[in-house]
């Protein structure tokens, strides 16, 4: 099993007031050789605002060779983006504008070379409403329409049960949507990780490792209820070789002392380990 291990964006840098995850729009570039100094292999955008260079035609060739120099792919964007700017149950001319933003990062994650945009259907953005999911179907299909031409996998992080989620992914029936799976997230909601797996695995497209407390919030790598030995088996398994993007607890936020380098550095460790008990 050959998995790239990535961290996300922001995470190795000083919280932008207090969040967990923001973009870090003061020293992005610097976050690509500190990357690579700890070992990482990749970075996941965060597309958090309409500010962000990503969406800039004349910042691409920058990214690019940013990334390029330092080694440090970017295989994925989080859009966190359209949590806020939802992709369904919007106006008319809100869903214009949501969308129309949507085609412009695709189309500049294409020209980079980013192959996969993730869609966060959960929390504020969550599709568990039946008629939220329809409208969602409904605007994929303009959305399917629009990527085409590009070599770009949408995937979606969504807080459905295992197989709700299944018949959603099976009656959408395309080849470039797909989904991004989050252990921690899988936890918090009390799904069973078996039946996720032998129900969604031919459709992960990457996945997001953090730990969470079952029914409750995010915890540093193995502090919270994540079977991280149950979870990397299957990964094993079912001979997953997608990306790890790590998305663990931010420790800075509780304990000054603790950097955002030294919590990365750490969660590499924890994540190789056990990479290696099951190669």
């Amino acid at each position: 099993m050959e998995n790239k291990i990535g961290i996300m964006q922001g995470r190795l840098s000083p919280s932008i007031n207090n969040r967990i995850q923001a973009f870090p729009k003061n020293n992005w570039s610097d976050e690509f050789e500190i990357a690579n100094s700890i070992g990482f292999s990749t970075l996941e955008w965060v597309f958090d605002s309409y500010e962000n260079p990503i969406l800039n035609p004349e910042k691409l060739s920058e990214i690019k060779k940013i990334s390029k120099e330092s080694s440090i792919e970017i295989n994925s964007v989080c859009a966190d983006y359209f949590m806020e700017k939802k992709l369904f149950g919007e106006s008319e001319e809100s869903l214009d504008q949501n969308l129309d933003v949507l085609f412009k990062l695709i189309k500049n994650c294409h020209e980079i070379g980013i192959p996969i945009v993730e869609i966060p259907l959960v929390d504020e953005s969550s599709i568990s409403n039946i008629n939220d999911q329809k409208d969602f179907e409904i605007n994929l299909e303009t959305i399917t329409s629009n990527i085409k031409n590009y070599n770009i996998t949408i995937a979606l992080e969504t807080d459905l049960e295992p197989h709700r989620l299944e018949n959603l992914i099976s009656k959408i029936n395309h080849p470039k949507i797909k989904l991004n799976y989050d252990v921690g997230n899988s936890t918090a909601n009390k799904f069973n990780m078996e039946e996720e797996f032998k129900l969604l695995h031919k459709w992960i497209t990457n996945i997001h490792i953090k730990d969470r407390l079952s029914g409750n919030h995010t915890v540093p790598l193995g502090k919270g209820n994540v079977n991280f030995d149950y979870f990397f088996k299957i990964l094993r398994q079912k001979n997953y070789e997608g990306d790890l993007i790590i998305q663990g607890a931010r420790e800075d936020l509780t304990n000054n002392k603790i950097s955002p380098i030294e919590t990365s550095e750490k969660y590499l460790e924890f994540v190789n380990q056990y990479l290696d008990k099951y190669q």
